[in-house]
Formats: C-alpha cells, structure tokens, sequence
C-alpha cells in the first residue's frame, strides 16, 4: 500500500467516524463522544504525518505534469503544489478528463487517482471512465446530505471503496409489549428463584448499492475555467443529487432505488375525520397521527409534507370550549416562517411528497429508522460527440447509493390496541379514508 492509499483510506476511516459522533449527538448520547473524538484526532495526525513523508519522499523526483504540462500550482517546473492531492479542485480534474479524448494520453494524475480509489492498475477502468479524487466525490455527495434537512437526519452509512453492499443485524419484532428486540425480557425474581430463559429474534438485513447518474454538458469556452467548472458541477451535481435521493427516501419503489417510507409495510395510515374536506389538514388529524407514533425517541419526530400544505399551518387547531387552540408554531414569531413547527415538531417542506389532499402529501416520520448508504467515490465519463454540432461537452457523473426503513412492520406496545410505527402518514381526505393500520 503506498502513501496515497493509506492516506485515502484514513479518510475513509474518519468519515466513517464522524458519522458515528453525529449519530450520538442527534441521539443525546454523549458519552461515547470523547473516545470517538479522539479516534479522529489521531487519524489527523497519521494523515498529517503521511502527507509529509509523501512530500519528502517526492523531493528531487520527475515531476507530475498535467495534460498541458502544467503543474498543480498551475506553474511548470516545481514540485506539486500538494501531494496528497493530485488535482487542485475538481474543475482542473474536468479538464484532465476532456484532454484525455483529444491527446489520447491520460494523464498521470488521473491513473494515481484511479490506483488509490478503484485498485486499478493502468488505463481507465472497466466502465470507460475516470474516478473523481476521493475528496471531490466525497464532497459532493456529502453537500448533496449536509443540505437536505431531510437527508441529513438520516442513519446515514458510507461504503469502503471496494464494498459493493452493507449486512447488518436487525431485531424481527412486531410486539414490544413483554420483550424487545423480538424476545429479550427482564423479570422481577425472588431471591434464590430462576427465570425463564430469554433470547432475541434477529434477521440479517442487506442492501445493494444502487446507481445513480447525472449528465452535464459544458462548452470548450466553459472547459478553459477551472474555478467556474469547480462551482458549477460541483453545485449541479449536489443539487440534482440531494433532489433525486430525496424522491428515492419519500417515495421510491426499492427496483434500482431507494425504498422509499411510503412503500414501507410499516407505514400507518391514519383516517381523515368523516367530512373532511378534500385538500385540508386539521388538529385532529395531527394529534391522532402523532398518537400513533412510538412514545420513546420523540424529540425526532418530523412532519414533512408537501409545499402546498404550509398555507394550511397558520390555522391548524383544536377547540377548547369556546376557545382554539392553535397547534402551529414558527419559531421567532410570526416573522419567521422559514422555521415552523406542528405540536412542537420540526416540519420540512418536499414536493417529492404526495400532492396536497391525497394519501402522503402529510407525514409524522422519525428519520433515523431509514438507512442510507451512500459510496464516497463517484465515476466521471466524458463524451465530445454527443453534442458535437452545439460544440459542448458531456460529462456523466455515477454515484454508487441506497436506502431504504430500518423496519417493515407496526409494532404493538403494552396496554393498547392501536399498532405504532415510525412513519405516518395522513389518509386522502374528500372521500373514505385508508382504514388505520
């Protein structure tokens, strides 16, 4: 393994850290967060120590020249302006990529990103295309997350480069109302006496990385600025990233996507109230959704609906004898609608949910019951034919993604005949509701 590698993989590794620190902060559970904290702290200092036994062992060697024969620094002669880094950003790798078609040399950058991303030894892999530098591809995928409030409240995971898919163990449970985790119980025994035996129900779970793509084209005036290509591609892909994955976590079919929770076996439908009028969204429908909700971990629930509901809010309410009580709340007041809360719960706005009055369109969810699955590498191809008349580029971007529930199935809990579940959803309303689940 040489330096690149091991520092790719550090990175990896740090990630995949990070991950677990949000996980305990999003969960209030702190006590884990030093050891985790520290584990990072010493990846910093291996990468740190590697990134300049890399720029040692480079001292006085053949230069790494890009297509143009300029160098990192966009200077000839020298050394790279950063060895841990091939590319500088992600537009000086586009035009690497370009000039690949019309030299018909790769350049030697692109074959070490290859080699410490995919393994590979020379050329440019089995699809025909180039792997964007790990910190790009991660970057972009990342951004993708970071912006969706959705997305980034997620039990998100990241694949290892040469993974292609992720197992876990989960409990195969539908009563918690003696034992959780499908069979594990306590009991209260007297002194000297024994105890039934217990164990869990478990299943392995496993899910398939699925691929996402996306097509750009640029022009060769565009290809000559690297910094403009940096912020636009690297903004264009985030976005149709976030967007797509979104659709997929909502309400995607699981067949070369995600699965998304509307698709989920655990989903609850709650009933309109009789009379309901179509496209409407009532206090009782929020109370009696949130009612079907798990009582434990509440501080994540979320309403998400569709854009079209937030003119609904400022009226939602309950009577309490002569006077309403109003179950809306924007936090700041009334000036500050860009932050909004139902019965004291965060809400996001998606048009990837149901359109307003259908089955959907509003839902109670607790986000950290979905998985998603994300691969920090992505896949760059480029083509000058497919708009050679309009004189533009393409570039495709693969990414390597999938989610899907933690649970397919309503869970009964102690004392009570209704059926629970982290993710609800609200009856089409104007006509006879879903039965509840």
């Amino acid at each position: 393994m040489d330096f690149m590698e091991k520092i790719t993989e550090l990175r990896a590794n740090k990630r995949a850290l990070s991950e677990q620190a949000n996980a305990l902060v999003n969960g209030g559970d702190l006590a884990g967060l030093d050891a985790i904290t520290a584990q990072m702290e010493g990846i910093n200092k291996d990468i740190q120590s590697l990134e300049r036994s890399l720029e040692a062992s480079r001292a006085g060697a053949e230069p790494v020249g890009g297509y143009d024969g300029l160098l990192h620094d966009g200077k000839s002669g020298g050394e790279p302006k950063d060895g841990a880094r091939p590319f500088q950003s992600l537009g000086e790798q586009l035009q690497a990529i370009v000039a690949v078609a019309k030299s018909h040399t790769a350049d030697k950058r692109l074959i070490q990103v290859n080699n410490a991303v995919l393994g590979a030894n020379e050329g440019t892999g089995a699809d025909g295309g180039f792997a964007l530098q790990e910190d790009f591809a991660g970057t972009i995928i990342e951004s993708a997350v970071q912006h969706s409030e959705l997305l980034n409240r997620l039990d998100r995971y990241t694949c290892s480069s040469p993974a292609n898919s992720m197992r876990w163990v989960s409990a195969d449970e539908t009563d918690v109302s003696a034992s959780v985790f499908g069979g594990v119980q306590m009991y209260w025994a007297a002194e000297g006496a024994t105890v039934a035996a217990s164990k869990p129900q478990l299943k392995e779970m496993k899910m398939d990385l699925e691929k996402m793509m996306g097509i750009a084209y640029a022009t060769d005036e565009m290809l000559t600025d690297a910094s403009f290509m940096t912020g636009f591609f690297g903004t264009a892909f985030a976005l149709a990233a976030e967007r797509l994955l979104v659709s997929g976590v909502i309400a995607g079919d699981g067949e070369g996507k995600p699965k998304g929770f509307l698709q989920s076996k655990a989903l609850i439908t709650v009933d309109a109230e009789p009379g309901q009028a179509s496209a409407s969204f009532l206090g009782a429908n929020a109370i009696k959704m949130q009612a079907r909700a798990m009582p434990r971990n509440r501080e994540r629930l979320v309403w998400l609906m569709h854009p079209d509901a937030e003119e609904l809010l400022p009226y939602l309410s309950i009577q309490n004898g002569e006077a309403a009580k109003f179950l809306w709340n924007p936090e700041g007041g009334l000036g500050n609608f860009d932050t909004q809360r139902v019965l004291n719960k965060p809400v996001l706005f998606d048009d990837s949910c149901s359109a307003l009055g259908a089955v959907g369109d509003i839902n109670l969810i607790d986000p950290f019951q979905y998985i998603l699955l994300t691969k920090g590498t992505a896949r760059q191809d480029w083509s000058v034919h497919v708009e050679f008349l309009t004189d533009q580029n393409c570039f495709r971007m693969v990414y390597r993604c999938n989610g899907a529930p933690k649970t397919d199935s309503t869970l009964t809990i102690k004392n009570s005949k209704k059926v629970r579940s982290p993710f609800i959803t609200l009856a089409a309303r104007g006509g006879s509701g879903d039965a509840e689940g």
